[in-house]
């Protein structure tokens, strides 16, 4: 900054640091959970995370809002009006819908996490009238279901038996209704706001099940947070070819306990240099294979010695908390970011 009136903004002088150590480093992209308002103004290639909270919606299930709710599209739009801020910016490549929701995690079907979690609902409503298409009268819905029930009770009242298995088909098939309804209606949101910028979906952990994947075709990208030593090439392959996309990792890391730090990372190695050629293992051979096209590691520092705000004090940064570069990391990373273009 030049000038004798100009006053350095608070976090300027860390964010010349860290890109500095970035470019340094030869990385191209500033990834997720980052103050990319830095890196906009230094015209860096960044990424933005977002995060759906239906205000009108509501949530139904764990963060699985009420997606047949009258409000629910005035929430999306709302959750996608802050990407206007950038969407004339060249140096972003895209956003993030948002990460690893809880309802992804769950053992049950988004359709049946609503019963059993919600007295009524628009999106109860909606399912009482999808089986009404299906069945002609409560004895036959009961008959399919292998269980005393009615429509109106599909509707209302919050569910306390167990479901028969019988009933997982319709579960399943209107949860991915709801999922699509999800994902179709917040990506449009998002284009609307921002046309110009891709989609870089909702970074799932893992593979998808068919019943979600119809509702993530509204992507342009498929992201997920592999912790692994590699990315499977096979669950690439399967993404791609369920949802025909391009998969990006939207998380990985490797840490060890050799520099005083109380926990490692959620992968494990000896040592400083062992972290830097798992690093080079895991992104040459994501850059060598079809379907990958990048890998943002978590984190650029090491987590404090005291914790994070959840107490998660791992050794996966390239620089310690003092800004000190990790020298075996910076020198696999370097010959790898070189390396992988090619």
């Amino acid at each position: 900054l030049k000038g004798p009136t100009t006053t350095p903004r608070k976090g300027d002088k860390w964010a010349n640091v860290a890109l500095a150590e970035m470019k340094r480093l030869r990385f191209n992209t500033v990834g997720n959970w980052s103050e990319y308002e830095f890196a906009a103004k230094a015209r860096f290639p960044y990424v933005r995370p977002m995060s759906f909270n239906g205000r009108r919606s509501r949530a139904i299930y764990r963060d699985f809002p009420d997606v047949y709710h009258a409000g629910f599209e005035a929430d999306a739009a709302d959750y996608a009006a802050p990407l206007k801020a950038t969407a004339s910016d060249p140096a972003l490549i895209g956003y993030f819908l948002m990460n690893e929701p809880t309802w992804a995690f769950s053992s049950e079907l988004p359709a049946a996490g609503m019963l059993y979690n919600t007295d009524a609902c628009a999106s109860r409503g909606e399912f009482a009238r999808w089986l009404r298409q299906k069945y002609a009268a409560d004895a036959a819905l009961a008959k399919a279901w292998n269980i005393e029930t009615t429509f109106e009770r599909v509707a209302f009242g919050r569910w306390r038996d167990a479901l028969p298995q019988e009933a997982h088909a319709d579960l399943r098939e209107f949860s991915a209704a709801m999922v699509e309804r999800y994902f179709q209606t917040i990506s449009k949101a998002c284009r609307a706001a921002d046309p110009n910028h891709l989609n870089l979906g909702m970074r799932w952990a893992g593979i998808p099940p068919d019943w979600a994947a119809r509702g993530m075709k509204s992507f342009d990208v498929f992201s997920l947070n592999c912790y692994r030593q590699k990315l499977p090439r096979d669950t690439a392959a399967k993404i791609h070819d369920m949802l025909k996309m391009p998969v990006l990792v939207g998380e990985w890391h490797f840490g060890a306990l050799d520099v005083g730090l109380p926990a490692s990372g959620l992968m494990h190695v000896r040592n400083q240099a062992d972290r830097g050629r798992a690093y080079r293992v895991y992104l040459e051979d994501a850059a060598a294979g079809p379907y990958c096209v990048g890998v943002h590691w978590f984190t650029l520092y090491d987590e404090s010695a005291l914790g994070r705000f959840d107490g998660e004090n791992f050794n996966i940064g390239f620089l310690d908390i003092c800004h000190r570069a990790y020298d075996e990391m910076g020198r696999a990373a370097i010959a790898s970011h070189e390396r992988m273009y090619q």
